[in-house]
């Protein structure tokens, strides 16, 4: 399952988190009959296991959970605790069927417990994760199993694995489900849902949503079938029989196997259908169809932003998805150097910081493979990855041999530099000149790498009098020159003009965004206003803008020069604080209206700072939810929590960039 993250909406997620564990090698299948009353959050389970090939059963259940009665081909047995576990003795490792008996109360849902993604009840949804342990199972092992669910007539339930079929009576709501591929425990969700169905090739497709969002129903299903058929197009058959969409009453964007659970406010919107949507049904592929091997590093987020949200942005033009690949390299240049670690150290996105890596630079590093190799072999190594390994396991390595398979080369340099090296490239250009010869003009240059030991290859762009001419160069050494001979004086030089290559940019390549603040453990944040409803959202605000414990300056306390600032005040604070730091509004922040606003500057000594003002604790207060998901702005204009206006400061040209129509 791809699983959720607090306050996090879609991709940002966490893979299969029980197969973290040590797999054990047999085979477990499941037989369960559940009564649930969503209301009370009474729960009663029958649980027949069927199990072999092991000498003990050990598990965990949920300490909402009690175990009535428990009984091994027939004969009731007491259960050993060993720390958290309980155990059951077998005498050896043959057959074995074990019966649980179990009941309890599912916690009921809370403004705590919407936060950590574990089990939770109420009459509007009921949420239960398959590794929350609400069922008898060993930790990290896969399983098959057939389930059975009664609900209130008013109520609906879908399960992850196959809908069998289903009943409504007068009282109650019956539907049984099954899975008979080995995968990860059942995840449950109920809820006074509205169903509407399509079909695709023979898969059902369903939308479970609340009342109020039975006009998206047909939308989602329209959506849900074009990325279907696209990643069936381009990777291979669906792995499952249905595909189910259930809106949450959780503040939650998650992902399961053959189904998506969405926050119900967010699911009008219209980012959640054309973009966010699509990650997750490819999350069927990628994270839950192959499931990762977490020893070599997750490869599944970083696979499936490349192949949903950048190509979605690709198939826009290439304009869109450079844009995409310069906003990628933003966000790592935000990222301080003591929080960069290697690709294959990435598990779960946990922070802001591991999703730079794990996300944002394993796409682009798919992005650079398509290059090296060509796409049609990229395309034949997807593929191949997944007749190979489907409702299995895989690692990087896997990846590797599927990739040089395809291409007909050995990979281990490219993947051992992108994967194992902490850091990026940062190439720069060196001294340069144009001289007059015989048939025209020669432009040398030098192309300097202070980052030694990487090996990348470079566009290169040369404009001169009467048009452009490119090339593509290998750069391995530490120093490479470039010889160039045109007919026309040349103007300007540029590598790396499309942003094909995953590298540190420079300052002066990059403007200040919210992250280069908000990444940063350094950064302090000083609150100023008179007013204390004001002064307490600030700090939950700054809570959740930084990626690191807020630290908070006192009144009158100063900071050291180089620490980063987040300087939250009332608007009537502003010009005072503004006076104080040497800065001043930026001319390029758009004139319109605002209740609120936040933008960056760098002081004299280029130390970022984050700027966030607001009329009233009101106008500061519908900025919690939104302004997180800015991080990659320099400026966001708001006006009763929605967002008026955004952008990026803008910059000169770059350092790969160099004028030539004056050189020597």
């Amino acid at each position: 399952m791809t699983r959720y993250l607090p306050r996090c909406f879609f991709g940002l997620t966490l893979l299969g988190a029980g197969l973290l564990n040590p797999v054990i090698a047999t085979d477990f299948e499941h037989r369960l009959e559940i009564d649930l009353e969503p209301a009370s959050g009474e729960i009663r389970i029958q649980d027949q296991v069927q199990v072999e090939g092991i000498k003990e059963f050990r598990f965990r259940l949920a300490a909402w959970l009690s175990l009535i009665d428990v009984e091994v081909d027939g004969v009731r047995v007491e259960l050993q605790r060993h720390g958290s576990d309980y155990v059951i003795d077998l005498r050896d490792t043959g057959h074995y069927r074990i019966d649980f008996d179990i009941y309890g109360k599912i916690p009921a849902r809370d403004e705590e417990n919407t936060q950590d993604g574990t089990s939770s009840s109420a009459s509007d949804g009921v949420y239960l994760p398959g590794y929350d342990d609400w069922l008898p199972h060993p930790a990290g092992v896969q399983m098959r199993y057939q389930l059975v669910v009664k609900v209130p007539a008013t109520q609906r339930v879908v399960v992850t694995g196959r809908l069998v079929d289903e009943h409504l009576s007068g009282t109650h709501y019956r539907a049984s489900f099954a899975a008979t591929y080995l995968g990860e425990a059942p995840s449950l969700f109920a809820g006074p849902y509205e169903l509407r169905e399509g079909q695709l090739q023979g898969l059902r497709l369903r939308t479970y949503f609340h009342a109020e969002l039975a006009d998206q129903a047909e939308a989602y299903l329209e959506a849900a079938r074009g990325y279907l058929e696209r990643y069936q197009r381009e990777i291979g058959s669906y792995p499952y029989a249905d595909f189910h969409i259930v809106s949450a009453p959780l503040p939650v964007g998650l992902g399961f196997p053959n189904l998506t659970y969405v926050d119900r406010r967010i699911v009008p919107l219209p980012f959640m259908r054309s973009r966010s949507l699509a990650h997750e049904v490819l999350h069927n592929w990628w994270g839950n169809g192959i499931a990762v091997d977490y020893g070599d590093g997750n490869w599944a987020e970083g696979l499936t932003t490349y192949m949903a949200d950048y190509a979605l942005e690709r198939d826009k033009g290439e304009a869109a998805a450079r844009a995409m690949r310069v906003k990628w390299l933003r966000d790592y240049a935000a990222l301080p150097t003591t929080r960069d670690h290697a690709v294959r150290d990435f598990v779960s996105k946990q922070h802001q910081a591991a999703q730079v890596i794990g996300y944002n630079k394993v796409a682009f590093i798919f992005h650079m493979l398509s290059l090296e190799i060509g796409q049609p072999a990229f395309d034949d190594g997807i593929r191949a990855l997944w007749s190979e390994h489907r409702f299995g396991r895989a690692s990087w390595r896997h990846l590797q041999v599927a990739f040089e398979q395809a291409a007909g080369r050995q990979l281990d340099w490219f993947f051992r530099q992108w994967l194992d090296r902490t850091g990026a490239p940062r190439p720069a250009l060196g001294s340069h000149r144009v001289d007059v010869v015989d048939g025209g003009y020669r432009t040398r240059i030098e192309i300097l790498q202070p980052a030694a030991g990487y090996r990348f290859s470079l566009d290169v762009l040369l404009t001169t009098e009467t048009g452009a001419e490119r090339r593509r160069l290998l750069i391995e050494d530490r120093l490479t020159h470039l010889e160039w001979i045109t007919p026309d004086r040349p103007q300007s030089i540029q590598f790396d003009p499309q942003n094909d290559l995953f590298r540190r940019l420079q300052t002066s390549e990059t403007p200040p965004i919210l992250r280069d603040i908000t990444l940063n453990p350094a950064t302090v944040t000083l609150i100023t206003s008179e007013q204390p409803e004001f002064s307490i959202v600030a700090q939950e605000l700054a809570s959740r803008l930084l990626d690191n414990t807020a630290r908070f300056l006192q009144p009158g306390q100063s900071r050291e020069s180089a620490q980063p600032l987040l300087l939250i005040t009332s608007a009537d604070r502003l010009a005072g604080q503004l006076q104080q730091l040497q800065l001043q509004i930026p001319d390029e922040l758009p004139e319109v209206e605002y209740g609120a606003a936040a933008w960056t500057a760098r002081l004299a000594n280029n130390t970022p700072v984050l700027v966030i003002s607001a009329e009233s604790s009101t106008q500061l207060q519908a900025l919690l939810r939104p302004l997180p998901h800015y991080g990659g702005q320099s400026y966001v204009l708001f006006d009763a929590g929605r967002a008026l206006n955004r952008g990026l400061w803008p910059l000169s040209r770059g350092s790969l960039y160099r004028d030539l129509a004056t050189a020597n």
